[in-house]
């Protein structure tokens, strides 16, 4: 057996690229994370502090959740270049590999919708940053009457369930001020329903109607008018509002690509679905929110995609399945969750409060499971057979 180590650069340091890093053994692989800042992310608690106040940390540094045999390096990534296999950074410097792995997430785009860079100002939201999130609970808590509209911008963007969480969450949030009739929330989507996959649909359409949420499906938002408080849609409707928090476009992160048609219109890096290659190259691969695939912009889902490449640069013949799930937080400490795969549409998993505290103590151990792989892979597979899209659809259909 060769001593010659297989060399790995990892673009990224999120979740999906720390949890490779972690599972690639030390005595076959030399490791390196590249990574424009120094921290790796929960972003889906940005919902909690958006409209729960939560003040929970959200950041750890990437260094500290690395086995301690991974190499990171801080800096921003200029160039990816596939035909000569090379990553430039700053300065100048290159790094050779022998496998590349882009892990780089999405990023917003508030180009794309005009006006919406100084709605966001105004009233932030929950998809960027931190310092957005906080805008919201600041919006919310400022808000006395009027109509709040939570509006999804045509276009990717993460965590399917997200729109919807951060809509019950805000009107779960006013009914407990004793605001709610005096608060009239609107969510607005480009979909033709409220929620897009038929069988969560049927879950939460009633749930709205119940909570005397109002919705408008087929709004296709094209531009904002800060000033006068309006969204206007392709369609031509008018979307009145006091406070808008809109979901933004999610895009591919500005990197240069050699040859650049691995990348779609919106950045994203083109793969195979099942082995995550990057389009026309066996030695590069794209996993999470950074890639095409026609799969849900998720933590779980860039796990899961970690674990097939980790595999398959072991030299096993392993496959994506496309499971997704992803919970989803309806209030009242209740949850579901969105649960599906290539196979199988999405399960009319039922809304209870077991689903609500799974979610949370995902949450509180989210860090051990990217940093022990080894102690967790275990309890994950378990879960997931368990919860396997063919097995539920015979429960709930």
């Amino acid at each position: 057996m060769s001593g010659i180590k297989k060399r790995v650069v990892i673009v990224g340091g999120g979740t999906g690229g720390a949890v490779l890093a972690n599972r690639l053994p030390k005595d076959e692989f030399e490791v390196t994370i590249v990574d424009r800042q120094p921290y790796n992310y929960f972003w889906p608690w940005l919902l909690y502090i958006a409209f729960r106040g939560s003040k929970k940390t959200i950041k750890r540094e990437i260094r500290s959740v690395l086995k301690p045999w991974i190499n990171f390096i801080q800096s921003e990534v200029k160039v990816v270049n596939l035909q000569e296999r090379y990553v430039e950074i700053n300065g100048g410097r290159r790094l050779s590999y022998d496998y590349l792995v882009v892990a780089t997430g999405a990023t917003v785009d508030y180009s794309k919708i005009p006006g919406l860079d100084k709605t966001t100002e105004m009233f932030g939201n929950y998809h960027s940053t931190e310092e957005n999130a906080w805008k919201v609970w600041h919006t919310l808590n400022n808000m006395k009457e009027g109509t709040l509209a939570i509006i999804l911008s045509p276009g990717a963007y993460r965590c399917p369930p997200s729109p919807l969480e951060g809509v019950f969450l805000a009107e779960e949030f006013f009914r407990k001020r004793g605001l709610r009739d005096r608060v009239k929330i609107v969510f607005a989507t480009f979909y033709p329903r409220p929620y897009p996959a038929e069988p969560v649909n049927e879950l939460i359409e009633p749930l709205l109607k119940e909570r005397g949420i109002d919705y408008i499906t087929f709004y296709t938002l094209d531009h904002i008018d800060p000033e006068k408080r309006i969204a206007y849609s392709m369609e031509g409707e008018e979307l009145k509002f006091d406070a808008a928090v809109v979901i933004p476009p999610h895009v591919g992160v500005d990197i240069k690509y050699v040859p650049e048609d691995v990348l779609d219109s919106d950045r994203f890096v083109l793969a195979d679905k099942f082995t995550n290659r990057i389009k026309g190259f066996d030695d590069a691969f794209v996993i999470g929110d950074a890639s095409a695939l026609p799969v849900a912009k998720t933590g779980v889902t860039a796990h899961l995609q970690a674990g097939v490449v980790a595999r398959i640069l072991q030299g096993e013949d392993a496959r994506n399945t496309g499971r997704t799930n992803c919970p989803f937080d309806v209030g009242y400490g209740l949850g579901t969750f969105v649960i599906s795969d290539f196979y199988n549409p999405a399960v009319k998993y039922p809304i209870n409060r077991i689903n609500h505290l799974f979610k949370v103590a995902f949450a509180a151990t989210y860090w051990d499971m990217i940093m022990y792989p080894e102690l967790w892979d275990p309890l994950f597979e378990a879960y997931f057979e368990a919860t396997e899209p063919a097995k539920l659809r015979q429960l709930y259909g």
